[in-house]
């Protein structure tokens, strides 16, 4: 009965991801709603994890109802693993830990009754990524993220083991009123955990033109933690 419920959370989750994630990493808001599902409540809608490390939420069902009788399945379990830890009446609390990082979409839902669903969006990222709704220092020219993904460091010489990825920024020019700088820029720093910049790296636009995508690699260097661009 389980596979068969399963089934059905899979076919749910692979139409909720095609709807929902469209673009690897988006940016995300500041802070998470809930997510209210048919009977169902999550204390977040989204949750971003960093490498090597684990978050948690927590699922409640109406006054009554057996927490126990929860479960969860990931869209893609290489990105994240989900897991209970403890239950309380009515209330559940779950663990995500970081796999092979990317993007997903989780769902917690009823052994008794599969209609009992919430969804949980999941970003996995090896970097806490700082990136504003709009790129740049200009508020007549700028742009905005589309997409970014981290593939491996492919330059593994004695002296270039500084890296540890490649990060691939995709950003569009949303905003092109000024035509007097043609030429469109900002500053991306990466900062290792005492909060040091360890590199500044440019993302530029040569010939700038509203609705033209960009694409923008920096290698990461290993002790990075944390990316932000710079924006208004």
């Amino acid at each position: 009965m389980k596979t068969t419920f399963q089934k059905l959370i899979c076919s749910i989750l692979a139409c909720a991801m095609t709807l929902s994630v469209a673009s690897s990493f988006p940016a995300l808001s500041a802070s998470a709603q809930e997510s209210i599902g048919n009977g169902l409540i999550l204390s977040t809608d989204s949750i971003q994890i960093t490498e090597g490390a684990s978050a948690t939420f927590t699922a409640v069902l109406g006054e009554g109802a057996d927490a126990s009788r929860l479960d969860c399945i990931v869209a893609d379990p290489t990105v994240v693993t989900i897991t209970p830890t403890a239950y309380a009446a009515n209330a559940a609390a779950f663990q995500v830990t970081y796999g092979n990082g990317g993007s997903t979409i989780a769902a917690v839902y009823s052994l008794d009754n599969p209609a009992v669903v919430a969804y949980v969006t999941i970003n996995a990222s090896p970097l806490i990524m700082e990136i504003p709704s709009r790129l740049g220092t200009n508020r007549d020219n700028y742009c905005t993220l589309i997409s970014y993904e981290f593939v491996p460091y492919d330059f593994k010489y004695a002296d270039f083991n500084d890296y540890k990825s490649t990060l691939n920024i995709r950003y569009q020019c949303a905003s092109y009123k000024d035509d007097a700088f043609s030429r469109w820029g900002c500053y991306g720093y990466f900062y290792d955990a005492a909060g040091h910049v360890l590199s500044k790296v440019h993302l530029y636009c040569s010939s700038l033109a509203e609705g033209r995508t960009y694409h923008s690699e920096f290698n990461v260097p290993v002790n990075a933690v944390r990316f932000a661009i710079e924006g208004f």
